[in-house]
C-alpha cells in the first residue's frame, strides 16, 4: 500500500468521495448524451474525474491516475468544443470510467492488482490526435466553468498538461486550495508533512450506512429518556423490597409501564429511520444500464424516474436490485419494438420505460411501466404448453392474469431463439422469488399493443411488523397486518363445499377457506364448534378467508429467524417471541392464496 496504516482515515475519506463522485458520474455522462450543449454538466464531469484522478496522484495510485488522466484529457478537449458528444465517444468513456470503478474496489479490497489498463487507454487516444475534431457544443464561459464546481479537500493545484492548457481550471483550483487553507481547520498540507483529511465520512458501500446528524441527535436523547425510566425502575424496585405499600407501587409502576412504553417506541422508530435510505441507490445505475441495452438491441428508449427520494429499509434496499435488473431488461427485449415497428404501428419512434417509487402505508411500491407491445396472453398459453409447464385442462380453467401469472414459472420464455439478453427461460421466477423472499408481491398490468407495467409491493423494513395474533386450538400465530383485509365472525353451518374446496359466500364474491388447524396439525375441537373467525388475506386481487379460533388483536412484533434447518416450512416466514415468553409463528399470506388457487 503506498500509505501506511495510521493514515487509513485519509484513505477512507479518498474512497468515501470517489465512490460518491462514480456513482454519480454513469447517470451524468448518460444525460451529456442526450444534452450535449449543456456545459454546465460537462464541467462537473470534468472536475469528478479531476478530483479523482488529484487524490489518486496524491495518494501514489498510479494505474488510477494514468487511466483518469486520459479520460480528463478527452473530457477536456470536449469542454473546449474540439471534439463533440456522441455515442462513440461516450461508450469510451463509460468503460473507461468502469475500469476506474475496478480499480477502486481494488484499493477498497486492500489489495491492488495488475490490472489491463492499456486496452482502455487505447482506446481514448485515438481522441487525443489532431485528427479528432469536429464541435457541437458552445465554447465553456471561463468564469461560470470555475464557479459550478464544488470544492473539495481532495483538489490540489493542477499540473498535469491539460490543466496547463486551461486557465480557468488552474486558476479555479488554486483559489479553492487558497480558501481551504484560509477556512479548513483540516487540510492535505505539502507532503513534506503528514497529511491530515478535511473530512472524515464512512466508506459509500452496502455494508454502512450514513445518517444525519438531526437523527443521531434525536436517537441520543431518547437514549437519555430510557436512562431515566430505567433508573425509575432500579429505585422503584428498591422501594418495594423495602415495605413500600402495593397500592402505591401498583400506580408507579403503571405510570412507568406506561412511559417505557412510549419511549421504547420512539426509540424503536428512531433506529428505523436511521436504517432508511432513498431508493435513488439502487435507481441512479438504471440510466446507464438502459442506455447500454437501448444500443445493443438498436432501440431508441427514454428512461423516466420518479420517486427516487422514496425511503426504505437499506436490507431491502440491497436485495431489490437484481429482480429490478430483470424487469428492465425484460422491458427492453420483450416489451419495447424497434423504432421501425412503433413506427409502422403509428407510435413515437422511441419507446419509454418510467420507474417508479411511492409509500403506500407501510408499504413501497415500485412501477415499471413501459409503453411496448404489452404481453399477448394466447402467446403466454401457447408457450407455455408447448414446454408442458400447464396442461390444457388448467389453462382452460384460468382467467387472463392467471395466464399471464405463467411467466413466472422457471423455464419460461417467450423467445424463438435464445441470446446474451434473454431466452434461457430463467429471470422472471427469479424476480419472483427474490421478492417473496422480501415478504413482497409482484403484479402484473397488461394492454396488448400498449405496453405492460409490473407493480412490486415491498414491506418498509423487514425487522419489525404490525400483526393480528390469532388462537389456532391451543396455538398463537402473527399475520402480518398488511395482507389482512378484514376480520368475520360467522356460523360455520354457512360453509359449502365446492369441488373439494371449501368455501364462504362473502357479500356478492365466493371466498376459498383454509383452516389452520389441518394446514399446521394443531390439536383440537374445531369442527365441534359452532362459530368461528375468519380472517380474509389478500395479495393482489386475490382473496383468501382463514379459519381461526379466537382473535387476540393487533401487536408489533419483530420477526425472527427460524435458522436454517426450519428455512423452508410451507405458509412460514418466521417467529416472533410474545410478551410471555412463548414463540409465535408468522405466517405467509402468500402461501394461504396459493393454497387456496390450487
Amino acid at each position: 500500500m503506498p500509505i501506511d496504516c495510521e493514515d487509513q482515515e485519509l484513505l477512507d475519506g479518498f474512497l468515501t468521495e470517489s465512490t460518491e463522485l462514480l456513482e454519480k458520474l454513469d447517470d451524468d455522462l448518460v444525460t451529456l448524451e442526450k444534452s450535449p450543449s449543456d456545459t454546465d454538466l460537462l464541467n462537473r464531469i470534468f472536475r469528478s474525474i479531476h478530483t479523482v484522478k488529484g487524490a489518486s496522484s496524491f495518494l501514489g495510485f498510479d494505474l488510477l491516475v494514468k487511466v483518469t488522466h486520459k479520460t480528463e484529457d478527452v473530457l477536456n478537449r470536449l469542454r473546449k468544443t474540439e471534439l463533440s458528444v456522441n455515442p462513440e465517444i461516450m461508450d469510451v468513456i463509460l468503460e473507461a470510467v468502469d475500469l476506474v470503478k475496478v480499480l477502486l474496489n481494488d484499493i477498497k479490497g486492500g489489495e491492488i492488482q495488475e490490472r489491463d489498463i492499456d486496452t482502455t487507454i487505447a482506446k481514448l487516444l485515438p481522441y487525443l490526435s489532431e485528427t479528432a475534431a469536429g464541435s457541437i457544443l458552445p465554447s465553456p464561459d471561463p468564469v461560470a466553468s470555475s464557479c459550478n464546481t464544488t470544492p473539495t479537500a481532495w483538489d490540489e493545484p493542477p499540473v498535469s498538461a491539460t490543466d496547463e492548457d486551461d486557465p480557468s481550471i488552474n486558476q479555479s483550483a488554486k483559489e479553492q486550495v487558497a480558501v481551504e487553507q484560509a477556512c479548513s481547520p483540516a487540510v492535505i498540507t505539502p507532503p513534506s508533512q503528514k497529511p491530515v483529511p478535511a473530512k472524515t465520512e464512512e466508506l459509500a458501500d452496502s455494508a454502512t450506512v450514513r445518517v444525519d446528524v438531526k437523527r443521531l441527535d434525536d436517537l441520543m436523547n431518547q437514549v437519555g429518556e430510557l436512562v431515566l425510566e430505567r433508573n425509575r425502575m432500579v429505585q422503584l424496585y428498591s422501594d418495594f423490597q423495602e415495605g413500600l405499600d402495593p397500592t402505591g407501587f401498583s400506580d408507579e409502576f403503571g405510570k412507568l409501564t406506561k412511559r417505557l412504553n412510549f419511549v421504547t417506541s420512539e426509540l424503536q422508530m428512531q433506529v428505523l429511520k436511521m436504517r432508511m435510505i432513498p431508493v435513488e441507490k439502487v435507481f441512479k445505475k438504471f440510466p446507464r444500464i438502459v442506455r447500454n441495452l437501448a444500443r445493443e438491441l438498436g432501440k431508441e428508449v427514454e428512461l423516466l424516474i420518479f420517486g427516487e427520494e422514496t425511503e426504505l429499509d437499506r436490507s431491502v434496499v440491497d436485495e431489490i436490485g437484481d429482480p429490478l435488473i430483470h424487469l428492465i431488461r425484460n422491458a427492453l427485449d420483450h416489451g419495447l419494438e424497434t423504432p421501425e415497428e412503433r413506427t409502422a404501428a403509428g407510435k413515437p419512434a422511441k419507446g419509454t420505460v418510467v420507474l417508479s417509487a411511492t409509500h403506500e402505508g407501510n408499504q413501497i411500491v415500485i412501477s415499471i411501466k413501459d409503453n411496448g407491445r404489452g404481453i399477448n396472453p394466447d402467446k403466454v398459453a401457447r408457450k407455455a404448453l408447448e414446454k408442458g409447464l400447464v396442461t390444457d385442462e388448467q389453462l382452460a380453467a384460468m382467467g387472463t392474469r392467471e395466464i399471464l401469472d405463467l411467466i413466472f414459472l422457471p423455464g419460461f420464455s417467450t423467445k424463438e431463439q435464445t441470446t446474451d439478453l434473454s431466452g434461457r427461460g430463467v429471470g422472471m421466477d427469479v424476480v419472483r422469488t427474490n421478492i417473496r423472499k422480501l415478504n413482497g408481491i409482484i403484479e402484473i398490468k397488461n394492454e396488448v399493443g400498449q405496453g405492460s407495467e409490473f407493480i412490486l409491493r415491498l414491506p418498509l423494513t423487514l425487522a419489525i411488523i404490525q400483526s393480528l395474533l390469532v388462537q389456532v386450538e391451543s396455538e398463537i400465530y402473527s399475520i402480518p397486518l398488511s395482507a389482512v383485509i378484514e376480520t368475520i365472525k360467522v356460523q360455520q353451518s354457512v360453509f359449502h363445499q365446492v369441488g373439494g374446496q371449501e368455501v364462504l359466500k362473502l357479500r356478492d364474491s365466493v371466498l376459498p377457506l383454509v383452516r389452520l388447524h389441518r394446514l399446521f396439525g394443531c390439536q383440537g375441537e374445531s369442527l365441534s364448534r359452532d362459530t368461528c373467525y375468519v380472517v380474509v388475506v389478500g395479495v393482489a386481487e386475490k382473496r383468501v378467508g382463514l379459519v381461526v379460533s379466537r382473535l387476540m388483536g393487533q401487536q408489533e412484533v419483530a420477526i425472527k429467524s427460524l435458522g436454517s434447518f426450519l428455512a423452508n416450512l410451507p405458509a412460514i416466514a418466521g417467529s416472533t417471541i410474545l410478551g410471555d415468553g412463548s414463540v409465535a409463528l408468522i405466517v405467509d399470506p402468500l402461501a394461504f392464496v396459493q393454497h387456496g388457487d390450487n
